[in-house]
């Protein structure tokens, strides 16, 4: 007897197969995806260009994360690991440089499982997103917001137990370094270059594991922060702010792994510190356009310096030239220009140029714009083209004595260095 059922194969049970629609399962968890879409919605759609990342966001069509590296979803994201129950989640979300403005959502603080989040080189602007009470993503480790326009203070990340590259260079922030910044214990780097900040550096010792810190052209105040800064640190970026007073010897010693430091365009004064030619690690310094005046000398007369580059151009140094300078061993590359030193060229410059001793000879050596005098070193003047360079000008030096003679010394005077008095002329 024929059964009353239909058939698998019927007609009829086929055409209802063809036309109910497919159940997609997300693979993405959803709340990820709507953070996503609030990242898209946040950019102003005319600034997204044809085939950026963000142009092939089609939320509509595509999972994120089952379709990553996929013409929907070509870049500017990676879902590298699953949740308990199954679903992928986002990871890293790294927008192209395209140039695209807009602002951001607060909603990006809300991936759980992102471990970095990179948004340089754009348009973006208005405030960085204050994080949630709960503080940024748990396993965020780096965070990049750097080249934009963003504005405003920086917001607290005092709760960012992973992070440990922070970029919050070439912006528009302004309001002083937020002391909770001291409270990220895995930061190692920190880039505050190029806004608004002003204000004292705050004591950052306890982020035993930074080691590079570059808060350059912004308008910071106070002193040298001494003893605010983690033995850790290697190197150090503070130019082109407005720190004064002076450095004291100690605050330098207590730096052991120092390598860098530049402290450029300033206001610091008083005496370049003896600490800094017999430091253990040092091997840049660079204090140029201060107003410093006088040079320490170090204990041990700088024979142990690890010191390659030195910089103390255009300050109101004084005296004669330090001769232990050129006694350190490693140093290659010295400048003093435009300060007021007079006298003589001492004979241990004039020899290292030449790589004497069997230390590193001289490949830089700059005393223009001093008020030098006597006459030019033989091995200075042997020079050959192609050797160390070497700049004298604006000094009262000569190379062949003439009975009289006075200099055009001075930092306002043509670099004529000496010429010969004519008694002739009142």
């Amino acid at each position: 007897m024929a059964s009353s059922h239909p058939s698998l194969c019927s007609p009829l049970l086929l055409l209802l197969f063809l036309v109910t629609p497919l159940t997609v399962t997300s693979k993405t968890f959803p709340g990820d995806t709507e953070a996503l879409k609030a990242v898209k919605q946040g950019v102003d759609p005319r600034s997204i260009p044809s085939g950026s990342c963000l142009s092939t966001w089609d939320f509509a069509v595509a999972d994120p994360c089952d379709a990553a590296f996929s013409p929907r979803f070509t870049c500017g994201l990676r879902c590298d690991t699953s949740d308990a129950a199954g679903f992928l989640r986002v990871t890293e979300l790294a927008l192209d440089p395209a140039g695209y403005s807009g602002s951001i959502t607060p909603s990006v603080w809300s991936l759980p499982f992102l471990e970095s989040l990179e948004l340089a080189d754009n348009s973006l602007a208005g405030a960085v997103p204050l994080p949630p009470p709960a503080g940024l993503p748990p396993r965020l480790r780096r965070l990049s917001l750097s080249r934009n326009a963003f504005s405003g203070e920086i917001p607290g990340f005092s709760a960012a137990p992973a992070l440990e590259e922070l970029y919050l260079d070439n912006n528009l922030l302004s309001g002083p370094i937020p002391p909770g910044l001291a409270t990220l214990p895995a930061l190692r780097r920190l880039e505050l270059q190029t806004n608004n900040l002003t204000g004292e550096i705050p004591d950052l010792g306890p982020l035993q594991n930074l080691t590079f810190l570059d808060a350059s052209n912004n308008a910071l105040s106070g002193g040298f922060p001494s003893g605010k800064f983690p033995a850790s640190v290697v190197e150090i970026s503070l130019r082109s702010n407005r720190l004064e007073g002076e450095i004291p010897g100690a605050a330098v010693a207590a730096l052991p792994a120092l390598q860098v430091m530049d402290l450029s365009h300033n206001g610091l004064s008083g005496a370049v510190p003896g600490a800094a030619f017999e430091h253990p690690s040092l091997e840049q310094l660079t204090l140029a356009y201060n107003r410093f005046e006088s040079i320490k000398r170090p204990g041990d007369g700088g024979l142990v310096s690890r010191l390659i580059a030195l910089d103390l151009g255009h300050n109101r140094l004084g005296g004669f030239l330090p001769a232990f300078l050129g006694s350190m061993p490693r140093l290659s590359a010295l400048s003093l220009e435009d300060n007021r030193f007079t006298g003589m060229i001492p004979a241990q410059y004039a020899v290292r140029v030449v790589g004497a001793w069997g230390a590193v000879p001289f490949a830089r050596l700059i005393l223009s714009g001093n008020y030098l005098s006597g006459p030019v070193p033989s091995p200075l003047v042997g020079l050959k083209e192609g050797s160390a360079m070497v700049n004298l000008a604006d000094n009262c030096l000569f190379r062949c004595p003439p009975e009289f003679f006075f200099c055009d010394g001075g930092r306002q005077k043509p670099s004529t260095t000496c010429r010969e008095f004519n008694p002739v002329i009142p």
